[in-house]
């Protein structure tokens, strides 16, 4: 009943054979929740052609037990979503799907799940990102905006939209698997619940640690970019 088909979703995250591609941000979190290790998260944050210019493409994996989540993600240059799929296994099974894409505006999604299909349409203000529940690197299209930002914000699966206010704490020095970084500590509010969460990158931007107190998470690279 459930089915990603591997062909459409190359075709939603892969550009054209020979195109130059840029990385903008890759490797992996080590997830951590009361001091133990629950689970990891590779990812990609690509520049590439678009038919009507160039694109951001980020796509990952988020392993936590049995729960595996999938993302692929185009936006446009300032991170506004024009594609987005997303894949649920508990267990090996594919228990949910997910599939929208936005044309100006208009968002449209569609769900499958084991209660049955679902589907919404609504619009999206100017400068919305794609933030999806447990999945870290697309914090990356918030704190880019920089600090003083007010960046609305969708929850794709969940169908909600946010505002995050970017604050910036101050610059930081941060160890990672033996190696010192220079960091930038933004701090980033929820409008919607109060919820805060708090992510450090390097000069280039690239993401460092993710933590998020209210679920008592941190995402921290498991080897710094290079």
């Amino acid at each position: 009943m459930f089915r990603i088909a591997a062909v459409a979703l190359m075709a939603l995250i892969a550009p054209p054979i020979g195109a130059q591609v840029f990385s903008i941000d890759e490797g992996s979190f080590a997830l951590v929740r009361d001091g133990e290790r629950i689970g990891r998260e590779d990812f990609s944050i690509r520049s590439a052609p678009g038919v009507a210019g160039r694109v951001v493409v980020a796509q990952g994996t988020v392993v936590t037990g049995n729960h595996r989540l999938a993302p692929g993600l185009n936006a446009d240059t300032s991170g506004f979503p024009q594609r987005y799929e997303i894949e649920v296994r508990d267990d090996r099974q594919v228990t949910e799907t997910y599939s929208a894409q936005t044309s100006k505006d208009h968002y449209t999604s569609r769900a499958q799940r084991d209660d049955g299909e679902s589907a919404r349409e609504f619009r999206l203000p100017a400068g919305t990102v794609a933030l999806e529940d447990d999945v870290v690197h697309q914090l990356w299209f918030v704190v880019r905006r920089g600090a003083g930002a007010q960046v609305p914000v969708l929850a794709p699966r969940r169908g909600v939209l946010d505002t995050m206010r970017v604050t910036l704490v101050g610059q930081e020095r941060l160890t990672i698997d033996v190696r010192d970084f220079d960091a930038r500590h933004y701090r980033l509010l929820s409008a919607r619940d109060g919820t805060v969460q708090d992510v450090w990158v390097d000069p280039q931007g690239r993401l460092l640690k993710v933590v998020v107190p209210a679920r008592k998470l941190v995402a921290v690279r498991e080897e710094g970019p290079r």
